[in-house]
């Protein structure tokens, strides 16, 4: 019978993402499961390659000129009116969330006090929107070698 146990659980807990509970759970699960077993080692091998990949480092003048063209082209869409310095309820608005779902997330703000309020910088909001969509990009590549690794697993070499 095959196991219940799904790549994105495993992959959680290779990541240590999973509630100690479940992580309990699922040490104890993978200690007897000779397939979750390798399932997981092929998790662990696909992440060391992940991690071996060369990381870009670009110029100084190409981040420059990069964040340059960004702000650029923020100040040519932004309507009239919408300013440089956000309150958090025009962040809301600018993520199109609420008020209380911004309230979660607050303290990972690049955000800044004046007068006893929290405004952000809507330049410093794109580029935190932009590392968090890189983070969720990783996320999905290492979803997709999980899946590849998968379907590798049980084919021989010919």
């Amino acid at each position: 019978m095959p196991c219940e146990v799904t790549y994105e659980e495993l992959s959680e807990f290779a990541l240590g993402d999973c509630e100690p509970g479940r992580a309990a759970e699922l040490a104890a699960h993978v200690a007897s499961c000779r397939e979750c077993a390798a399932r997981l080692a092929g998790l662990e091998r696909a992440d060391v390659v992940l991690d071996s990949f060369p990381r870009a480092a670009p110029s100084a003048a190409g981040m420059l000129q990069t964040r340059r063209a960004i702000s650029q082209s923020i100040d040519d869409r932004r309507p009239p009116g919408e300013h440089e310095i956000m309150s958090l309820e025009e962040v809301a608005r600018y993520l199109r969330i609420s008020e209380e779902d911004l309230q979660a997330i607050a303290d990972q703000l690049p955000s800044f006090e004046i007068a006893g309020r929290i405004r952000v910088r809507r330049a410093r909001l794109v580029e935190w929107i932009e590392q968090r969509e890189l983070l969720q990009m990783r996320e999905r590549m290492r979803g997709e070698l999980t899946r590849a690794a998968r379907e590798d697993d049980g084919k021989g070499v010919a």
